[in-house]
């Protein structure tokens, strides 16, 4: 009896196997021409600027700030930055106490008649200052920019400083009321790097008179962002510059009124920002952006584009080695395509 004939066939058939490498050369023939068709240094390149831009428009729409990506298109980098929140001080338990480091007032001049709880008071009053030692934290950088906001109530007709950091002749930063109802900010800035220790002039901006009239709790906003130096009162722009320098060092408490010109009213609701970068992202050796590409995208707090700085949706350009360019979109709406 032949032994095969009761059992199942073993191995296989020289057709059958040459038919199997027939077709596994087809498919690993068809294989390599897709992936020779995929230029995976062109794709990282691409992805590689579309994830920085979308990073800062989803940290703009989380922390309800704006939030940008600078382009350094000589060297390749780009990277974002946004605005963090790095102290907040509500003075409800007549204490100089929050999100930051402890400050004192001296004398504790506090009232419970404050915009939410109690709140500072210097109400004019000669000698009368709070300070918060913000010197002494590493996280209180305003180098590449910052944001000051505080709720004022004016009791009367007389002017004064809201806030400062440095001296009164000099300082880093400062705001200021005048006896007109006009909100004056300043800051100092550096000449040279992010590094630099040689201090420059100051930058100025100045609102209309009569915005901060007697009697009633306003929100003022003093924030720069090495784009523009802002003034915001309840929320609308009241004054603005364009401004690139860097920031020079906080090397002093921050303090609400001052000894020689008190505030005339109330301060509560002190926030705190400082503007900090992520890391820089390179483009590959073979890749560079184009000549007419922005060197900064900024978007609002709601995620959109910034339409004061984009009066039209910005286009980043990748031009490759072999000469092929790929733009990249930002819509208005801030999608990235």
């Amino acid at each position: 009896m032949n032994p095969s004939s009761n059992g199942k066939r073993a191995g296989m058939t020289l057709l059958e196997l040459m038919l199997v490498m027939l077709l596994m050369a087809l498919i690993l023939g068809g294989g390599v021409s897709v992936f020779s068709s995929l230029d995976l240094g062109k794709r990282q390149a691409a992805g590689l600027v579309r994830n920085v831009l979308r990073s800062a428009q989803n940290t703009a729409i989380a922390s309800a700030g704006p939030a940008r990506v600078r382009l350094d298109k000589k060297a390749g980098l780009l990277w974002a930055e946004s605005l963090a929140t790095v102290g907040t001080y509500r003075f409800e338990n007549q204490s100089v106490e929050g999100f930051g480091p402890a400050g004192e007032a001296y004398p504790e001049d506090f009232d419970p008649r404050g915009y939410t709880g109690a709140c500072f008071r210097p109400a004019g009053k000669l000698k009368s200052k709070l300070e918060i030692p913000i010197q002494r934290d590493a996280g209180f950088d305003f180098t590449l920019g910052f944001s000051l906001e505080c709720v004022i109530f004016r009791e009367s007709e007389g002017g004064g400083r809201v806030l400062s950091i440095g001296a009164n002749e000099t300082p880093t930063v400062a705001l200021d009321l005048s006896p007109n109802g006009t909100l004056r900010g300043r800051f100092r800035t550096r000449v040279g790097d992010a590094l630099s220790d040689k201090p420059g002039g100051s930058v100025l901006v100045t609102s209309a008179p009569g915005l901060v009239p007697v009697g009633r709790w306003m929100q003022v906003r003093m924030r720069y962002d090495r784009a523009r130096f802002e003034l915001l009162l309840d929320g609308v722009l009241v004054a603005a510059q364009e401004e690139e320098h860097y920031v020079w060092k906080v090397e002093a408490p921050l303090v609400l009124s001052d000894p020689a010109l008190p505030f005339p009213g109330r301060i509560d609701e002190l926030v705190i920002g400082a503007l900090v970068a992520g890391a820089p992202e390179r483009l590959p050796q073979t890749v560079q952006f184009s000549a007419d590409s922005p060197a900064l995208v900024q978007f609002a707090a709601s995620g959109g584009l910034d339409r004061e700085l984009h009066g039209e949706a910005p286009r980043i350009t990748l031009e490759f080695a072999d000469g092929v360019r790929e733009s990249i979109l930002v819509g208005l709406f801030g999608t990235v395509e």
